[in-house]
């Protein structure tokens, strides 16, 4: 529990900033981007989700594009204002509205769209629906196709003398999630892998908690001096390791209610007995929603049948 400590005093110290900086940055769709290094620009965006975008040789990489489709041509215009280009491409970290909700507007502006192969479903939706507020009598040739690469491991991206490196490291936060590494400027986009200072969301429909606690030490043992989250500070990278003593906590303490039998609708009151508090943190409907997220994947991987031993035939039914 002690280690936990500079975890849980940030969090919570930060946690009650975040309404008033959300009710902030949703009026209006101007955007105001930051430098984190030569040629790599970071921005928080209405709606709550950082973008980010760099140069890459003659190109320009971005990732994330904002929660609306005027909020992604806010970003493309702040993109061409900083670099003089349009974006080449558009790598989506994953495919919640948030991080995902403006791509049609950097489709249009001529961007190659990546994801992972798990995350496109949701992404093509976002990219095929008629624009905002268009008359189905407008777009008589039906809605918008385009393309979207996706990646199943990894994609290593070389120009000029920046290397841009792109993995999927499996399910977590969702099934799809990626993240990006500039290995030379030593700058991480971990998408909603990692926050700082904000309270991880545990409780999206195809989370993976125990995903997320492994490949969380993967991003740790990177070397890196900036990180752009898709939520939280930009810049600073205790974050990682914040979130993983958060996300780790909350999968200990779904797994001891999981061993107690205790019921989803019983989760609350038990995060206020000693053994299952954590240190500084309330116990916030975000916080009750992660641990009862965490404990109902426990009860369905605990539920899947197991597979026989390897050689044996299952017995007929």
């Amino acid at each position: 529990m002690r280690r936990l400590r500079p975890t849980t005093l940030l969090l919570s110290a930060l946690l009650a900033a975040v309404p008033a900086l959300a009710a902030g940055a949703a009026e209006g769709s101007a955007i105001a981007s930051e430098r984190v290094a030569d040629g790599v620009w970071a921005a928080p965006t209405p709606g709550g989700a950082n973008v980010g975008w760099f140069r890459l040789g003659e190109d320009v990489v971005a990732v994330d594009a904002g929660l609306t489709e005027d909020v992604g041509r806010a970003i493309v215009d702040e993109i061409q204002k900083t670099t003089g280009r349009k974006p080449r491409y558009l790598i989506v970290t994953h495919g919640h509205r948030d991080h995902a909700g403006g791509v049609a507007a950097f489709a249009a502006a001529g961007a190659q769209v990546i994801a992972a192969e798990k995350a496109a479903p949701p992404v093509l939706v976002l990219l095929q629906s008629p624009p905002a507020g268009a008359a189905k009598s407008e777009s008589p040739a039906g809605p918008r196709r385009n393309p979207v690469l996706t990646v199943a491991d990894r994609i290593l991206f070389v120009g000029g003398p920046r290397r841009a490196e792109i993995y999927y490291l499996g399910p977590a936060h969702t099934r799809g999630d990626l993240v990006v590494v500039l290995p030379d400027d030593g700058v991480l986009f971990p998408g909603d892998l990692a926050t700082n200072g904000v309270l991880p969301f545990m409780h999206s429909a195809d989370v993976d908690p125990k995903g997320w606690e492994t490949a969380l030490p993967r991003l740790a043992a990177l070397k890196i001096q900036k990180m752009i989250p898709g939520h939280g500070a930009i810049g600073p990278t205790e974050g990682i390791g914040q979130t993983l003593a958060y996300v780790r906590k909350v999968n200990e303490i779904a797994t001891r209610l999981l061993v107690a039998n205790v019921s989803s609708e019983l989760v609350e009151a038990q995060l206020h007995s000693p053994e299952n508090k954590i240190e500084n943190l309330p116990v916030s409907p975000d916080h009750v929603a992660n641990v009862k997220a965490s404990l109902e994947f426990l009860k369905a991987e605990r539920a899947k049948p197991t597979a026989p031993p390897a050689g044996r035939t299952p017995p007929p039914r």
